[in-house]
């Protein structure tokens, strides 16, 4: 028991060093950045510490994300308030947790040594996509969640027990209920998770215990849920919580496309992906391959569909909207280690590899070479440190004219969280602290508030972004040059577009 113990703790903290090494080279919340410019990322920040200032979450401060999220950057910003570095760790346990529960499914078909020998592989392709974009998406926090769920999923359908263990349905449901207070779009797959395994004890004729384990796998999911009922009902919050989370996300998010339209981008905005990512995308569709047309996984073809729906489902939860990020990918990742273990067990039967101490150089010098090559596959890392300083940020540049006020007030006007409260460390006191991605004929509640506060000088400073790019153009009220004066500009890029920053302050 000792030994099962001692073997099981160096594969978590294995797992943990992978998950330094990789997110800190492509992750932009790691100390090699300068700071993490995502905007959302920076808003899930300003969300979570405003939180933990005495804010009340959408009351107060307005996003469409679900609290969990919060919750961990709040977490983070108690590590580090002004820097991502707290969000850095909370990624590297994320993602360990993810690593090690891919590393339990690649067990149910290979050795040990060979599906520890692939976990450095699927770091990587998971980390160089440009699913993975900035680091710290609700997606990344997300796939620990989703492995653990498929991995027992499959564990029981290769077992051939007839019934599964109410332990298991209820742990999942946890998972179900911690992804339904993160982003409850990614929830798809956890209804076919639980139909799965009540149509097949229906199938078993188990009609007690498939009215059983559906309850059981209810009140799993409701163990995360029931604090923040309790949070939003102390602050008489329970509607707002409901209308900003829910009602917002279903009303203003989905396009207006047919149905057939958004059936046909479920089915094909993953292939898309799969075609421009090719790295990621052949082992992908190989384990799908396998899966559906060879025996290796599953010898029965139900057993293949029930995994195959689970894969199906979530798509139709992430791509029915008809809107699609490019960040919201990445949830697929863990149906990338079935490719991964297919072609593992194929070079596992040609080259019979055995794990010898012998070649401990030369797994460090593999391991050493993919995190070098990370460096190269991922998109964030032209913005290293040794490529760019803090002081070169205008979020930095502003931040040390801005905190030379006393207990300054801050908008960050007509565009998404551009990181000025997290540089300045400022806690808004405008609901609408940002600009979500919605048009402002759709919601013009939003664009009308922070109007309102310039109008009336609510704040001491406004931040706007001009695009620079042609084709791109803002107008903002004649009341900002009226109420504000210019105190400086500069022009950076972000992501594909540049742009030019102004820091207004209240005459």
């Amino acid at each position: 028991m000792r030994k099962e113990w001692l073997s099981k703790g160096k594969v978590i903290v294995y797992c943990i060093a992978l998950s330094f090494l990789f997110l800190m080279i492509c992750s932009e919340s790691s100390f090699l950045y300068p700071m993490n410019d995502w905007v959302d990322g920076n808003c899930f920040f300003t969300m979570g510490k405003s939180m933990f200032q005495g804010k009340v979450l959408y009351v107060d401060l307005f996003d469409q994300k679900g609290p969990l999220l919060f919750l961990y950057y709040g977490i983070a910003s108690l590590i580090s308030y002004k820097t991502f570095l707290g969000v850095f760790l909370i990624e590297v346990i994320s993602f360990s947790v993810f690593l090690y529960y891919a590393y339990q499914l690649c067990r149910l078909y290979l050795k040990k040594e060979m599906s520890l020998l692939v976990l450095p592989v699927i770091s990587f392709l998971i980390v160089t996509l440009p699913a993975f974009t900035h680091g710290g998406s609700v997606e990344e926090f997300s796939l620990p969640m989703l492995t653990y769920s498929l991995y027992s999923m499959v564990k029981f359908l290769k077992s051939g027990n007839t019934k599964p263990k109410r332990s298991m349905i209820f742990v999942n449901g946890i998972m179900a209920g911690l992804i339904a207070t993160m982003k409850f779009t990614l929830l798809g797959f956890w209804f076919a998770w639980m139909a799965s395994i009540f149509f097949y004890l229906v199938s078993k004729k188990e009609w007690k215990e498939s009215i059983l384990d559906c309850m059981i796998f209810l009140l799993g999911m409701g163990i995360p849920i029931i604090p923040w009922l309790i949070y939003f009902g102390i602050h008489h919050a329970i509607g707002t919580w409901i209308e900003s989370y829910i009602i917002f996300n279903i009303k203003y998010y989905p396009t207006t496309d047919t149905w057939i339209m958004k059936l046909f981008d479920i089915v094909t905005k993953p292939l898309f992906f799969m075609a421009q990512n090719l790295g990621f995308g052949i082992p992908f569709m190989i384990g799908i391959c396998i899966l559906l047309f060879d025996s290796f996984f599953f010898k029965k073809k139900s057993l293949k569909w029930i995994v195959f729906a689970l894969y199906c489902f979530l798509c139709f939860g992430v791509f029915c909207g008809g809107v699609s990020f490019r960040y919201y990918y990445l949830i697929l990742s863990p149906f990338l280690v079935f490719g991964v273990i297919a072609i593992a067990s194929w070079i596992e039967r040609l080259y019979h590899i055995q794990w010898k101490e012998s070649r401990f150089a030369h797994y460090i010098i593999y391991v050493t070479l993919l995190v070098a090559l990370s460096y190269y596959g991922s998109l964030n890392t032209a913005k290293f440190r040794i490529n760019q300083s803090q002081q070169e940020l205008v979020q930095y540049q502003f931040a040390e004219i801005i905190t030379q006020t006393k207990n300054p007030t801050l908008l960050n006007y007509g565009f998404l969280d551009g990181g000025f409260y997290t540089t300045t460390g400022i806690v808004p006191n405008i609901r609408y602290f940002q600009k979500q991605n919605i048009a402002n004929a759709i919601f013009p509640e939003n664009i009308q508030q922070q109007e309102e506060a310039i109008i009336k000088k609510k704040v001491d400073f406004v931040i706007t972004r001009t695009p620079l790019d042609k084709g791109m153009n803002y107008h903002y009220i004649p009341e900002l040059k009226q109420n504000y004066q210019k105190v400086l500009e500069k022009n950076q890029k972000y992501e594909e577009h540049r742009y030019r920053y102004t820091l207004w302050q209240k005459k």
